[in-house]
């Protein structure tokens, strides 16, 4: 079969596959999704290691309280998303996020000279903030680039593609990790990084190098909160969820290596099983957001997290820890989906990134807090099970508050 005959068949195989995921779609919407797909697959390699850091920190000598602040750093960024906000009304959308993404994901290129953990979290801490930035503009570019009554299955299926390549990723970046180790992996990371940005830039030339076109003024937090309580019963329940999330996360490399003595092999064979449901939570999730909504879904995500942290409590062997791992998968693809569809449909075409901000703000604070939360407990007598318990009630908090919202189908939100 020569290169024409095969090209054809994978367009007849990929036409039918975007026709089964989303169905019909107009050629520059189809377009965008095509270059969309195409970052995102440059990406996975960035991805796939990002998975491994809290064990490498941990095999390089971290200890627990340098674990914790690794996980409150990821969302340090989410914390101060107003500085980016403020930089990208002066000095446009565009700018700013590629900038903060080629130098965050370039700071990967460092870790070849980085010896212990301490330089690892230096890097880590640049590369965080300035991924978390540029936030409030993907959120604006998504809105434009994707119609609403099909934007979740466009990014379930983007998603789908993404995972399906980590899902093959995962046991090869363990495998390497044992044999060649991070300073030779993560590098390769950070060109990934890099080489998708370059990609996804092409979408950012397709919207206006502001965040938005309107003669209103930018609304502040108070005045979000005042006006839309629906936002704050957001906040609230999400809140709870990521609270309980990152309680638990600082514990999870420590039960992994200091317990359970797991190789970087192992743990990518889990990272496997994790990429696996990961790649179904978005191949059957984008129907389902735009079915029943992103607050109900929402709800499913946030009580399916609590078997994320529960199964710690009993494991005393590492295939104990399998239906964590699974939950992971499903949550995580879950939670990328609802959040970004949820927030967008709360905030209305010309406050997206005013509410973008405001939940990047609150999500950097729960980051921020969480992991030390966890620590503290620990040093001061807690036992792992316990944490893990609170941990899991917090997210069924979260599950719970939802509910307090009323009229939660994703249309009628759109129109308040």
């Amino acid at each position: 079969m020569n290169l024409s005959k095969i090209s054809a068949v994978f367009s007849a195989w990929q036409s039918r596959a975007e026709m089964w995921l989303i169905g019909p779609l107009d050629s520059d919407v189809r377009h965008n999704m095509h270059i969309d797909l195409s970052a995102a697959l440059t990406a996975s390699m960035l991805s796939t290691i990002i998975t491994f850091i809290p064990i490498i920190l941990r095999r390089s000598g971290a200890s627990t309280q340098q674990v914790a602040y690794y996980f409150a750093i990821t969302t340090l960024g989410l914390l101060t998303s107003n500085i980016s906000l403020r930089l990208m009304r002066r000095w446009g959308m565009k700018r700013v996020a590629i900038v903060c993404w080629l130098v965050g994901r370039g700071c990967f290129l460092l870790t070849a000279w980085a010896f212990n953990a301490t330089s690892l979290l230096v890097i880590f801490t640049i590369f965080w903030v300035l991924e978390a930035w540029p936030s409030p503009a993907y959120v604006q570019l998504i809105q434009a680039i994707y119609p609403i009554e099909q934007r979740g299955r466009i990014l379930a299926a983007v998603r789908v593609g993404f995972v399906a390549l980590i899902l093959t990723l995962t046991p090869l970046a363990g495998w390497l990790l044992d044999h060649w180790g991070y300073r030779a992996l993560l590098p390769l990371a950070g060109v990934s990084g890099i080489v998708a940005t370059l990609i996804f830039y092409k979408l950012m030339n397709k919207v206006p190098d502001t965040l938005v076109e309107s003669s209103r003024h930018a609304m502040s937090a108070r005045q979000i909160l005042q006006t839309d309580k629906r936002m704050l019963f957001y906040l609230g329940a999400n809140f709870l969820f990521g609270l309980g999330a990152l309680m638990a996360s600082p514990l999870y490399a420590i039960i992994q290596v200091d317990q359970l003595n797991l190789s970087y092999t192992v743990i990518g064979l889990f990272g496997f099983v994790q990429s696996f449901f990961w790649f179904l939570g978005y191949l059957f999730g984008g129907r389902l957001l735009d079915r029943i909504g992103g607050l109900r879904s929402l709800q499913i995500v946030f009580a399916l997290n609590a078997l994320v942290m529960l199964p710690y409590i009993w494991a005393t062997q590492g295939w104990m820890l399998l239906p964590s791992f699974i939950a992971a998968g499903l949550v995580t693809a879950g939670a990328d989906l609802a959040i970004l569809y949820t927030v967008s449909s709360l905030a209305g075409p010309e406050r997206v990134p005013d509410y973008a901000a405001l939940n990047a703000t609150v999500s950097g604070l729960r980051g921020l807090l969480g992991p030390f939360i966890g620590s503290v407990l620990v040093s001061n007598g807690w036992h792992y099970w316990a944490v893990f318990a609170l941990s899991a009630s917090l997210t069924l908090a979260g599950a719970a508050a939802l509910a307090f919202i009323t009229k939660p189908q994703a249309t009628v939100l759109e129109t308040q």
